[in-house]
C-alpha cells in the first residue's frame, strides 16, 4: 500500500512539473495559435481610395514596367478617375480613365516608364490657367485634392540636361509643375513674383521618392532685387523629387502632401512641383 501510494504521488508531482515547463516555456497551443494569423503587408502595386476620406494612399506610388496596379475602392461611394491633359515623353505617356463602383476594383497595367499625374474628376477639377489640379470646395481633407501620383520607373531617352522654371509675377506658383531630365543635369528656377520663395523637399516619402536631399533654396523676388533671382541645382542622383515652396505651403504629416496656406495667390492649388531624374 506505502509502495503503491508513493508512485502515484511521484506521478503527480511529474505532471505539476511538467505542466511548470510548459507555462514557463510558452510551450502551449494557445500561444502558437496567437502567431497564425500574421500581420498582412501592403501591396506595392495596389493605390486604396479610403473611405469617406477622398484621398489616393499612397499619394505616389512607384512600380516597374509591366506591373499591374489595381485601385482598391474601400470608399461606399464610386470613382472616376483620369489622367490629367497634359503629356510629353516622361509626363503621363499612357492615359488612362476608370471607373470604380463602391468597394470595388480596377486595374491598369503600366507599359511605359514615366510620371502618371491622376485625379478624381468628380471630387477635383482641372485648373487650366494654372495646369494643376484643384481640390472642390467641401471635401474632406480640402485643400488637399483628391490628387495621385504613379512613378514608372526605366529609361527614357532624350531628356534635356538642364531646364528651366519660372515662378511667375503676382504668382504662389511653378509654371511647370513636372520636369525631368538627365542625371547630372540641372534646373534653374527664376523669381519674377514680388515675394522670396523657397525650394524644400517634401519629408516621409521613403527610399524611392527624395532619396536625397535636397538644399533648401531661397530665392529673392522683385522686389529685393531687380528682375528678380536665379537659383539653379544639380541632381547627381536620380530619382523622383518633390518639392514644394515652404514660404506658401506646409506639409500635411498625416497624408506626406505639400498643402496651400490660404493666403498663398493659387490657394488651394500648393505651391509644389516635381523632379524626375533618369
Amino acid at each position: 500500500m506505502r509502495h503503491m501510494l508513493f508512485r502515484q504521488n511521484r506521478l503527480v508531482i511529474l505532471l505539476l512539473l511538467g505542466s511548470l515547463c510548459l507555462a514557463a516555456c510558452g510551450g502551449s497551443s494557445t500561444t502558437i495559435s496567437k502567431n497564425t494569423h500574421p500581420a498582412v503587408s501592403p501591396n506595392p502595386s495596389e493605390v486604396t481610395i479610403l473611405k469617406a476620406q477622398d484621398l489616393f494612399s499612397p499619394f505616389i506610388l512607384t512600380v516597374q514596367p509591366g506591373t499591374t496596379v489595381t485601385w482598391q475602392n474601400s470608399d461606399s461611394a464610386s470613382h472616376s478617375i483620369t489622367t490629367t491633359w497634359d503629356s510629353s515623353v516622361f509626363l503621363n505617356p499612357q492615359p488612362f480613365s476608370l471607373t470604380m463602383p463602391a468597394n470595388a476594383t480596377a486595374s491598369f497595367t503600366f507599359t511605359k516608364p514615366g510620371v502618371y499625374d491622376y485625379f478624381d474628376n468628380a471630387l477635383a477639377r482641372w485648373d487650366t490657367t494654372d495646369h494643376r489640379v484643384s481640390a472642390n470646395q467641401g471635401v474632406p481633407n480640402y485643400p488637399l485634392a483628391m490628387e495621385g501620383v504613379i512613378w514608372v520607373q526605366g529609361h527614357i531617352s532624350g531628356l534635356p540636361s538642364s531646364v528651366s522654371n519660372e515662378i511667375p509675377d503676382g504668382k504662389d506658383q511653378f509654371t511647370h509643375a513636372f520636369l525631368a531630365i538627365a542625371q547630372g543635369g540641372n534646373i534653374s528656377w527664376h523669381n519674377a513674383d514680388t515675394d522670396t520663395h523657397l525650394i524644400s523637399t517634401v519629408p516621409g516619402l521613403g527610399e524611392s521618392v527624395n532619396k536625397t536631399g535636397l538644399e533648401q533654396l531661397a530665392i529673392k523676388g522683385i522686389a529685393d532685387q531687380p528682375s528678380g533671382e536665379t537659383k539653379a541645382m544639380t541632381f547627381t542622383q536620380p530619382g523622383l523629387y518633390y518639392y514644394y515652396c515652404a514660404a506658401h505651403a506646409s506639409i500635411n504629416i498625416t497624408w506626406h502632401r505639400a498643402q496651400a496656406h490660404t493666403d498663398a495667390s493659387e490657394s488651394p492649388i500648393p505651391m509644389d512641383g516635381f523632379v524626375l531624374v533618369e
